[in-house]
């Protein structure tokens, strides 16, 4: 367990570690860490996640679901998906979050998806108009999501859709988004190389920024 709980987000596994639960969570998410940290084998663990997942499914198909409800609805859902358990009935769930124009549940859809999806499902041609709509924003929190978006999620094909974007980004005033844009541009090095060859000089140029 403890090898497992290492690879969570660092919330979660202090829970199965025995820590207090955190400011917010229901009492039904605290007493599915609980029931997961006491299982005594992979089989027991394998029906309880079992069980929670046949429940967000039903949860996510109610009417009028609020914020605070699908933010904690996500986390489960990558809980649940980080221990195995495959739930791709909530995936359209975090991609419709990062449109959100509060920066906290913005936050969370991003982590999401970036825990939920990978580069080259079908879900991330949705994802790709609020990227490019996060790369125009003004808040520099924004823009170094959808960074980080990119980064994980961009596969070599969709390159051409952001690399005007990310290009921007690599003059931007501040530092953290360049370099930022520079691990993008590094990443579209690997997976296309002539994607990004007509803009050498400025990458040079960035990386002795």
């Amino acid at each position: 367990m403890a090898g497992r709980a290492a690879k969570l987000p660092n919330f979660i596994a202090s829970h199965l570690a025995g820590a207090n639960v955190p400011v917010g969570a229901s009492r039904e998410f605290c007493n599915l860490i609980k029931a997961v940290g006491e299982s005594g084998t992979n089989h027991e663990e394998g029906r309880i996640i079992a069980r929670e997942r046949k429940l967000l499914q039903q949860r996510l198909k109610e009417p009028n679901i609020s914020k605070k409800q699908m933010k904690e609805y996500l986390v489960r859902l990558m809980y649940c998906e980080m221990l195995g358990h495959e739930v791709s009935f909530g995936y359209i769930h975090a991609v419709k979050f990062t449109q959100h124009s509060s920066l906290f549940e913005k936050r969370v859809g991003y982590l999401a998806v970036g825990t939920l999806l990978h580069e080259d499902h079908e879900l991330i041609l949705l994802l790709v108009n609020t990227i490019q709509r996060d790369l125009k924003s003004t808040n520099v929190v924004e823009i170094c999501m959808a960074l980080n978006a990119v980064c994980r999620l961009i596969n070599a094909e969709m390159i051409p859709a952001v690399i005007a974007l990310v290009e921007d980004k690599l003059v931007h005033t501040r530092e953290i988004v360049r370099k930022k844009a520079v691990l993008c541009i590094h990443r579209f090095l690997q997976k296309s190389p002539s994607s990004v060859m007509h803009i050498m000089s400025k990458i040079r140029k960035a990386l002795c920024d």
